[in-house]
């Protein structure tokens, strides 16, 4: 059983490129997916993108609704500076919001786990993919780094 750290250290790490481990009221299963943190604004907002195994349902999402290929972020388990032991797709046409608070709720109930953190290759090529996709909002985009800033 992991060693667990008092909350308030737990949410001063929360940041980009880390990874955590819950069940999302957003998703259509009470399963828990890896979600990836892809910005903290300062409002003590996060932008989350969720993860999965399921390859054929992000690219038939993605041909069904003619979407750039680049929305769809392959991250390999081969690579060792990722938390992931399975191929892992990011969709990256949808995002998620969640507030510090509501993971301090999380994490004080034992709903949500720290995986580790992806490297700033995949995370680059998430934050593309997110600027490239026509369903993310512009709102949303305007929080998230451009290539350019990382």
């Amino acid at each position: 059983m992991p060693i667990k750290v008092p909350t308030d250290h737990f949410l001063s790490a929360i940041q980009e490129k880390k990874v955590y481990y819950f069940s999302s009221i957003f998703l259509k299963t009470t399963e828990p997916h890896y979600f990836i943190c892809i910005k903290r604004t300062e409002d003590e907002v996060l932008i989350l993108t969720c993860c999965t195994s399921q390859r054929d349902t992000i690219q038939k999402f993605i041909e069904k609704k003619n979407l750039p290929f680049e929305t769809m972020v392959w991250i390999s388990p081969s690579d060792r500076e990722n938390p992931f032991y399975t191929d892992t797709y990011v969709n990256c046409n949808s995002t998620f919001t969640y507030t510090v608070d509501e993971f301090r709720s999380m994490y004080d109930s034992d709903k949500i786990d720290f995986s580790g953190e992806i490297s700033l290759n995949y995370y680059s090529q998430i934050i593309t993919g997110i600027h490239k996709s026509p369903l993310v909002e512009a709102e949303t985009k305007e929080l998230i780094p451009q290539l350019e800033e990382l």
